[in-house]
């Protein structure tokens, strides 16, 4: 914008008391001179502000979505690790338990119940046969 510079009428001298006119006149020039730029980066970061804002309350639905799918997510993996190491114990493949097995056995009675027991009768059919391994060679030795 192109700002006039301000003209003093010869009636009136520096001095003097200015008039309404000349006031307003000033108060326009000072007003147009000032960067709109500014003004604008201010207006921009506020309006991206209040859109930030606008946007929060949606977002914590999404959010709040998210975070259950996590925790099911979570659970379904715990509950697919504690049947797996069952699996496992009751085929004799098993290598230990894991946290969720362990946490899961603490807490229920009947299958701590009988994963002990199994666990006992697997013993013993690795200990006969093992007796019976040691057994076929001293007879065959004999």
């Amino acid at each position: 914008m192109h700002i006039q510079p301000l003209r003093h009428s010869p009636s009136v001298s520096p001095q003097k008391n200015v008039s309404n006119a000349e006031f307003a006149q000033v108060n326009n020039a000072v007003q147009t001179s000032t960067p709109a730029s500014t003004d604008t980066v201010t207006l921009s970061r506020d309006a991206k502000q209040l859109e930030a804002n606008a946007q929060k309350p949606a977002e914590m639905p999404a959010l709040r979505d998210n975070i259950e799918t996590l925790v099911e997510l979570k659970h379904a993996k715990m509950k697919y690790q504690v049947i797996a190491d069952m699996t496992n114990i009751a085929t004799g493949t098993s290598q230990g338990i894991s946290a969720p097995t362990a946490y899961y056995l603490s807490h229920n009675e009947d299958a701590r119940a009988m994963t002990v027991n199994h666990l006992a009768q697997q013993q013993q059919v690795n200990t006969m046969q093992i007796y019976a391994e040691t057994s076929k060679n001293i007879n065959e030795w004999a």
